[in-house]
């Protein structure tokens, strides 16, 4: 959970984690009890860390998940039980930092003095790096202070490398377990629209970046801020056979209008509505990837499906894309016109998956995907 100045209840949570944390680690420097545990840490339990928690095949392990969150730290509890912790809970954290592991999609408080007690700490980002830091050199020391980075793919490494000016020896080219999942379960397409009432759909997954506060983003053509985007949908979906999922970054939220016009609308879904076993099954569900600044296209090409750009404006032109995110060979939406041809395409399954295996070599050239879960396992029982 990101600190966001103006809510109170970001004071009462990072306060209250704060002083938990400080007690709970001057108490595990006195008792050096460890378990075999292994923590995931992160904003949300998507993604890598959901695969890690959810598959069977990590069962061998004992694996807990913390957030910040209280709202998810409650939803997720009423499912998962006691293998989900707040430190806002003192024994609960305690017993997290007994771990012998953590697994964090995102910074971890105080790693430096959590790595003193002798936890293993290991870096799985939630993708492939799409933004160069302005800080090159904090972010390194960030990256060093891990035991593992766990990358993405080869052309990620070679981001961090030429790009981040890393050179960092913990750099280790694993893969991605959702990438895994993702391969295994596209035989589970069919199952997964007829469990959402979608067979016989064509389904077209909008999934663009996080708006980042930009007005000139949220007002823009195609903004899934911008009711009259939908507008545009509803009416050129109706009377087809041809279905729109919205997946909106997790940071992000829509207007209360949007939700009911979604929610009137038999054409139009959010994620939140998919019955799934995981996030990413939506790109298993989809006929076509329609996203902008975001790096889920990557993911995406190992379904050999077809992939447009949308013209949206960058929410963020201060910053400095990675070349994952620049000059991208893959087909453009510029205008409502080509929105309206892509939609008559799939309409009639002209759609081509134009340069996707091009794009799948240059950035994952022969990786095996489908031996992550086991590498991990080894890492996981070696430690």
């Amino acid at each position: 959970m990101k600190f966001n100045k103006y809510k109170i209840s970001h004071y009462f949570v990072f306060i209250i984690s704060g002083i938990n944390y400080f007690i709970a680690i001057l108490l595990k420097s006195f008792i050096r009890e460890r378990n075999n545990n292994i923590l995931l840490f992160g904003q949300k339990l998507v993604g890598n860390l959901e695969v890690i928690f959810k598959d069977s095949r990590f069962n061998k392990n004992n694996i807990f998940f913390i957030t910040l969150n209280y709202r998810d730290y409650l939803n997720l509890k009423k499912i998962y039980g006691n293998r989900i912790l707040t430190p806002l809970n003192i024994l609960q954290l305690f017993k997290g930092l007994g771990s012998k592991m953590v697994v964090a999609s995102h910074g971890i408080f105080l790693h430096k003095t959590i790595k003193k007690l002798g936890i293993k700490t290991i870096w799985c980002p939630p993708g492939i790096w799409g933004v160069v830091p302005k800080n090159k050199k904090k972010t390194i020391q960030d990256l060093e202070t891990f035991d593992q980075v766990w990358l993405h793919s080869p052309y990620d490494k070679k981001i961090v490398q030429d790009e981040l000016l890393c050179k960092t020896f913990n750099l280790n080219i694993l893969g991605f377990p959702r990438n895994q999942v993702l391969i295994e379960n596209t035989k589970n397409k069919d199952e997964l629209k007829a469990r959402n009432s979608l067979t016989g759909k064509k389904i077209i997954l909008y999934a663009p970046t996080s708006n980042r506060g930009s007005k000139q983003y949220m007002d823009s053509e195609f903004s899934l801020y911008n009711v009259d985007f939908y507008k545009l949908m509803i009416e050129e979906l109706s009377n087809t056979n041809i279905n729109l999922i919205i997946k909106t970054h997790p940071k992000d939220s829509l207007s209360k209008e949007i939700k009911k016009l979604v929610k009137d609308n038999e054409n139009l879904f959010f994620q939140d509505d998919m019955d799934v076993n995981y996030d990413y099954d939506q790109l298993i569900m989809s006929d076509i990837l329609i996203t902008d600044f975001s790096t889920i296209y990557v993911d995406y090409l190992l379904l050999d499906k077809p992939i447009y750009l949308i013209n949206n404006p960058d929410p963020d032109p201060q910053r400095k894309l990675s070349s994952i995110l620049t000059n991208i060979n893959l087909p453009k939406i510029n205008d409502k016109k080509d929105l309206i041809n892509m939609i008559e395409k799939l309409k009639l399954d002209k759609l081509k998956s134009d340069n996707i295996e091009n794009l799948k070599n240059v950035i994952y050239g022969k990786q095996n995907h489908l031996k992550t879960i086991d590498r991990i396992n080894k890492i996981f029982s070696s430690s």
